[in-house]
């Protein structure tokens, strides 16, 4: 028998035991704290290098219920929630507004704060005792210290450690702090909406009435000419600045804290500034005070005043925190989640999924009770009411015309961001079936613009009296149209003049390919150049059709490696794209050089580029309403268009749209350029195919037959790079 020795052996169960105990407690916990169900949370991927799905989205799956849902960008992640397909996600107070808008059936759970203040930041009026200036009718003639325009760089120090977001965030702070200025001067001045003037200067007319000399430094409209000119009209705005004649980013009264100096050093008479650098430059958060603030006071909305000091300053507008919001029955399971999160164990997926949703490190703050959007943003005073600022009538809304219902869709909501974002005038979209009705809306001044694309710009302007004031533009070859001749790499060619009388196919007859070419034959005057390729070519005659297929540039590749042609001229993305197929009939083609060889070795031999999309006004539009196209579609660029190659959060312009790619603008567009922009792209050759010109006759006498490139850029463009590359005869 075996000894009965049993106690001792009994401590190593026992111990087992309770371990196993506190690993069923802990999971019992961790159980508690999961979604009952499956819930899918919506992300923005960052466009920097941190990718904070990829980073926290595997852990996140792997250990709880939650599953990652990817959108393109805020707003996506708003219509994601609202089909159904995610349940919730993080979002700034403008992305309730549109989500308002669009009627989303979401509330609002859990706010993320990064201070301890109810809201992000609160806008006050602060003005010098001894002014006298004692109620808002008062201001009138007043000595104005405004913020200013174009403000980079100048965020909280929180927000000024944060990589990932900074421009964003910066970007996101500077409009609403542009447009929350615009309420203040709104309320007091409303503008008369002056048909001879736009939407910008009637603005800048009548704050310039009512004020005295003010200082609001900075580009006042994105285009440099106007900026000048309206600086020069209404001189008075930048009478206060420290260097009026410049009245420019970086001015001593410019920034944040610009009209605090500008109030202070005795210049001006009343403030508008942010409340937290109001307390700092007085001294009241613990720093060496810049002023005496017994020598000022807040002039509240109500029209009395207040001591600096006091604990409760009256406030114009406040700005709400960003929060967390989720579909309406979810929204209580969604809030008991996000309260518990916390960066206490980095292996959890708690961390990852509040990685998730904070941009930066954050308190998260569980409000009372879920709450519609509505009364969230009911609860800072001001914010609804400066986005309810009506516009003129009748409406001066720039018309976008579109051409699917897929483009009306993403332009409707182009449409709301920019109205939330206080671009001026506003955008309406109307829908057409094609891209010929929408050139007939704007050639009828029922539409503004369109945006039209390289092989119908001629069209446009021959046909239907329209030009280009905009180019979508990119820096990468690949994304440009850049043009060059493909043949079979045993073709014999030693030169352009050995195609007389081959066979040639083109994307699109008037095309930009097809354009590029004509000039280039005029340009080394090879005799008859309506007759230079054989009458069986495709495309390059307006009687010279052949099948459908070989429309377009894959069509015109299709057409020669189906042996209809010798050469085909495309862009040199299709051709990439073909021969970077695996297939091996592929690799038998070669870009060929017609007339010239490039300077540098294995340089791209390419006879022009231009853009793959311009947005094009009637040629009928004044000069006033031009501007306001203008600067208005430079207006939506800066805010959601790509910056040093990051694409923007709250609205991407440039980029997929609910899953399809190429709507309105292209996926590859980097920025909006005018011509003068283009031109300095370090690719020589740029050149507008809507310039038309004709040509016909035999030998070199030149004159006016088919329609080609002869305006005096696209010439002096291609001439340049002809003098710079050696002529290869043979």
């Amino acid at each position: 028998m075996f000894p009965a020795q049993t106690t001792p052996s009994m401590g190593p169960v026992r111990l087992a035991i309770v371990l196993l105990l506190l690993v069923l407690h802990a999971i019992a916990i961790d159980a508690k704290s999961q979604p009952s169900k499956q819930l899918r949370v919506c992300i923005v991927e960052g466009s920097g290098n941190y990718k904070k799905g990829a980073q926290n989205c595997p852990t996140l799956e792997r250990n709880s219920n939650i599953r990652c849902v990817y959108g393109l960008d805020r707003l996506d992640c708003l219509r994601k929630i609202h089909k159904g397909a995610a349940d919730f996600a993080a979002f700034y107070p403008e992305d309730f507004l549109a989500a308002r808008w669009a009627g989303v059936d979401m509330l609002v759970t859990s706010e993320l704060r990064f201070h301890a203040e109810h809201f992000e930041y609160q806008i006050v009026v602060v003005v010098d005792n001894e002014a006298e200036i004692n109620t808002a009718r008062e201001l009138r003639g007043s000595k104005f210290c405004h913020p200013g325009h174009g403000l980079k760089n100048h965020w909280t120090a929180v927000l000024a450690d944060v990589s990932i977001h900074r421009e964003e965030l910066i970007l996101q702070w500077l409009s609403n702090k542009t447009f929350l200025t615009k309420y203040f001067e709104t309320r007091l001045t409303p503008r008369d909406c002056e048909e001879d003037l736009s939407p910008v200067e009637s603005r800048l007319k009548s704050v310039s009435a009512f004020f005295g000399p003010s200082c609001r430094a900075g580009p006042w409209v994105p285009d440099p000419t106007e900026d000048r000119r309206l600086k020069k009209k209404y001189p008075s705005l930048c009478q206060l600045c420290y260097n009026s004649y410049q009245c420019a980013i970086g001015d001593k009264h410019w920034g944040r804290r610009g009209p605090l100096y500008c109030l202070t050093s005795g210049a001006g008479e009343v403030a508008w500034a942010r409340l937290d650098d109001v307390r700092s430059h007085f001294g009241f958060s613990g720093l060496v005070a810049e002023a005496n603030p017994t020598e000022y006071s807040f002039l509240c909305p109500d029209g009395h005043l207040q001591p600096l000091s006091t604990r409760k300053p009256c406030v114009w507008v406040a700005k709400p925190w960003p929060a967390v919001a989720a579909k309406s029955k979810v929204a209580m399971e969604v809030q008991d989640l996000v309260s518990n999160l916390t960066h206490d164990d980095v292996n959890s997926w708690q961390n990852a999924l509040l990685m998730i949703l904070e941009t930066y490190h954050v308190n998260i703050t569980t409000l009372d009770t879920v709450i519609p959007v509505d009364d969230y943003l009911d609860q800072a005073v001001g914010f609804q009411d400066a986005y309810n600022n009506p516009g003129c009538s009748p409406s001066r809304s720039i018309v976008f015309c579109t051409k699917s219902l897929l483009e009306l869709y993403k332009c409707s909501w182009l449409q709301e961001v920019a109205s939330v974002y206080g671009v001026e005038p506003g955008f309406q979209c109307i829908r057409t079936d094609s891209l010929d009705q929408c050139m007939a809306k704007v050639r009828s001044k029922d539409a503004d613009l369109v945006i039209v694309d390289q092989d119908n710009a001629m069209r446009a302007q021959r046909d239907y009296g329209l030009r280009s004031i905009l180019h979508e533009y990119s820096p990468n070859a690949l994304h440009k149209y850049l043009i060059v001749a493909v043949v079979a790499r045993d073709a014999g060619l030693r030169s352009g003049y050995d195609l007389r009388n081959r066979r040639a196919c083109f994307p699109q007859y008037e095309g930009a390919a097809h354009t590029a070419v004509m000039t280039a034959l005029q340009n080394h005057s090879i005799g008859n150049v309506r007759n230079f390729f054989s009458e069986s070519s495709c495309n390059w005659k307006s009687t010279s059709r052949c099948s459908a297929v070989y429309d377009g540039d894959d069509g015109a590749m299709r057409c020669l490696q189906d042996g209809v042609a010798d050469v085909a001229f495309m862009s040199y993305e299709t051709f990439k794209s073909m021969t970077n197929s695996s297939h091996a009939k592929q690799q038998n083609w070669t870009i060929f050089c017609p007339f010239n060889k490039p300077v540098k070795h294995n340089a791209l031999c390419y006879l022009g580029w231009t853009s793959l999309g311009r947005i094009m006004i009637s040629n009928g539009t004044i000069g006033r309403r031009q501007n306001e196209i203008y600067n208005a579609m430079k207006d939506i660029d800066k805010l959601f268009g790509r910056k040093n190659g990051l694409k923007a959060e709250a609205f991407n312009l440039y980029g997929m749209f609910d899953g399809r790619s190429d709507v309105v603008f292209k996926d590859s567009t980097e920025s909006l350029r005018n011509r003068q922009e283009m031109m300095r792209d370090k690719s020589d050759g740029f050149f507008e195919p809507e310039g038309v010109g004709q040509l016909h006759g035999t030998g070199t006498q030149l004159k006016c037959s088919l329609p080609l490139l002869l305006i005096a850029g696209a010439v002096m463009a291609f001439v340049q790079t002809l003098q710079r590359v050696r002529m290869n005869n043979g």
